[in-house]
């Protein structure tokens, strides 16, 4: 894949990210005045500007790193997967420790946010993938 092509997948990708992040938002906006405050944590918001962050950040350093070996880009996704998974536990303990009265709301919304931009980002890292396959043929 060329650099071009390479800068044209990562602005469709932030272009679906942002669409993401808007729809996640607007899903939040319906709850609020849907379920009660006191099951709802006060962190959604960041939770999702956290996930948006750190979803385009991966995804930028895995297209780069998608350009060398197939390979490397399979080793570069399980390692910033694990990395990923050990942030997020170290973010859930300590908004749990320091939260004690939010905590569960806190980690479901946690974790249905992670569900959400975990299904997404699988989703176009393997389209991306076929691309860079078809590519290849």
């Amino acid at each position: 894949m060329l650099p071009n092509q390479l800068s044209q997948v990562f602005k469709t990708f932030l272009k679906k990210t942002i669409f993401l992040t808007i729809t996640l938002f607007s899903a939040y906006t319906i709850i609020i005045f849907s379920i009660p405050d006191k099951y709802l944590s006060p962190a959604i918001p960041g939770i999702i500007i956290f996930f948006l962050l750190l979803t385009i950040s991966v995804f930028y350093f895995q297209i780069k790193v998608s350009l060398q070996k197939t390979s490397k880009m399979v080793n570069f996704f399980m390692i910033a997967t694990a990395l990923r998974l050990l942030l997020f536990l170290v973010v859930v303990i300590s908004y749990s420790l320091l939260n004690k009265g939010d905590a569960a709301n806190f980690i479901i919304s946690f974790f249905i946010i992670y569900l959400a931009f975990s299904v997404f980002e699988v989703i176009q890292l393997l389209t991306l993938q076929d691309k860079i396959i078809q590519k290849k043929l």
